[in-house]
């Protein structure tokens, strides 16, 4: 836990309301659990995507899974009591069989309620990336417009 970025959090979590896209990603690459802290500090939901997922799609087949990845999701965030959701461990979100973009699957579900994204990747000249070049769930993400707590 760092002192320092939760109070960052607390500040932008006042201040996003106005913003129609509700999202603050949390580098967590390095710092620990700073987001899980602060929603058990809040009483905010936090989730486990990677959990919640793959427990509703491992009876589908695989070729009907990227059809109700996005579904799935808004159903686990309307489910979720709080106005600010907490979001961890989604690195299933970034399988190419899949065929879906985290980010703009977040960016829309933040219309609804705001979002607190742990970032467990790399921030590098204005860009989320997650992977390596080459492998096949690399990802280059323009980090314009995100609020970003480092």
């Amino acid at each position: 836990m760092n002192i320092s970025v939760l109070n960052r959090l607390r500040v932008s979590c006042q201040n996003i309301s106005q913003r129609y896209y509700k999202q603050i990603y949390v580098c967590e690459y390095e710092l620990g659990n700073n987001v899980a802290y602060f929603s058990k500090e809040n009483h905010f939901s936090l989730l486990n995507v990677n959990l919640l997922l793959s427990e509703k799609i491992k009876e589908l087949p695989q070729n009907r899974r990227p059809y109700k990845i996005a579904e799935l999701l808004y159903e686990f965030i309307n489910a979720a009591e709080s106005e600010t959701i907490c979001i961890d461990y989604y690195e299933m979100l970034f399988d190419p069989s899949l065929r879906v973009n985290p980010f703009d699957l977040f960016t829309n579900l933040s219309k609804s309620k705001t979002l607190i994204i742990t970032w467990r990747g790399i921030i590098k000249d204005n860009y989320f990336i997650y992977a390596e070049p080459g492998h096949p769930e690399y990802i280059k993400y323009s980090t314009k417009d995100a609020i970003i707590i480092k």
